[in-house]
C-alpha cells in the first residue's frame, strides 16, 4: 500500500483511508491503480463486513485527480483507469463513503461507486471537469445520471457548478446529510446496521440491484427469483428464518 493509502480494522469494519492531506487527498495515477487490489484484499477478508471510504484531514474527501498528471498520460492509459474506482461497486461487501469536505471530479466519482455516501453539512461536490475542457472519466457521468436523473445532472456536470450537501441530498447525490460533528456516529451506526445483516442476502442484493437497474424488467425480476432460490440453500437463510421463529436474534456467518 502506498504512503497515500492505509487501511484499518475495528471489528467487521475496514476503513480505507486517502491520506494526502497536503494536496487536499488528491489522487494521482498510482493511487488509483491500488483501488482495485485493496478492495479484492478486504472482500476475501472474512472478518470484514463493511467497508467505509474516508478523506483523512477534515477538508476533503478528495479533491479530485492530480491535474498536474494529465498531460503526462497518453489516450491509451486514461481509457482504463476509471475502471479502477469502480472497485468499490465491484467490491461484494457494502461500502460506505463517509464524506467530509471537498468531494469533487475523480473524488465525487469514487464516492458515488459506493454503495452510500454520508455527508457533513460543510461539505461541497463538484464534477469541475468541464471547466478543464474534459469530462468525468471515471464512471461518474453514469452513476450521477442514475442516481440525479438526466435533468439534474445535465445542470450539474454540464455547468461543473458546486453544490453543498443539503441540496446533494435532496438531489439523491448522497444519501444522508448530516451536522458536521455527526459523521463518526451516522457513519458507524449505519455500519453497525449493515455488519449484523445475513452477508450473504447482503452481497446478492447488492448484485440484483446494481445489474437488475439497467435491465428490462423481465430480466431483472428472473434474475431476482434466481437470487432469492439460490438463498435457500445457505446456513444464514436457514438461520434467519429459525431465529424469527425462535425469537432470538440471528447468528450469521456467511454460509
Amino acid at each position: 500500500m502506498s504512503e497515500f493509502l492505509r487501511t484499518e480494522r475495528q471489528g467487521p469494519v475496514a476503513t480505507v483511508w486517502i491520506d494526502r492531506q497536503p494536496r487536499m487527498n488528491t489522487m494521482t495515477v498510482a493511487m488509483r491503480n491500488e483501488f482495485p487490489g485493496i478492495f479484492a484484499a478486504l472482500e476475501a477478508d472474512e472478518a470484514v463486513r463493511v467497508i467505509v471510504v474516508r478523506g483523512a484531514g477534515g477538508k476533503a474527501f478528495s479533491a479530485g485527480g492530480d491535474v498536474a498528471e494529465f498531460l503526462t498520460l497518453a489516450p491509451a492509459d486514461l481509457e482504463l483507469w476509471g475502471d479502477t474506482l469502480t472497485a468499490a461497486e465491484r467490491c461484494r461487501k457494502p461500502v460506505i463513503a463517509a464524506i467530509d469536505g471537498y468531494t469533487m471530479g475523480a473524488g465525487l466519482e469514487l464516492a458515488v461507486a459506493c454503495d452510500f455516501r454520508i455527508a457533513t453539512l460543510r461539505s461541497e461536490f463538484a464534477f469541475p471537469e468541464v471547466r478543464l475542457g474534459m469530462i468525468p472519466g471515471s464512471g461518474g457521468t453514469q452513476r450521477a445520471l442514475r442516481l440525479m436523473g438526466m435533468t439534474r445532472g445535465k445542470l450539474f456536470m454540464m455547468t461543473g457548478r458546486r453544490i453543498g450537501a443539503a441540496q446533494a441530498e435532496a438531489w439523491g447525490l448522497v444519501s444522508q446529510a448530516v451536522a458536521d460533528d455527526a459523521l463518526d456516529a451516522a457513519v458507524g451506526a449505519l455500519a453497525a446496521e449493515l455488519a449484523d445483516k445475513a452477508p450473504l442476502a447482503l452481497r446478492t442484493l447488492k448484485m440484483v440491484l446494481n445489474r437488475g437497474a439497467d435491465a428490462p424488467l423481465d430480466t431483472a425480476l428472473e434474475l431476482e427469483r434466481k437470487a432469492y432460490a439460490w438463498l435457500r440453500s445457505t446456513h444464514d437463510y436457514a438461520e434467519g428464518v429459525t431465529a424469527f421463529l425462535e425469537k432470538r436474534p440471528p447468528r450469521y456467518t456467511g454460509r
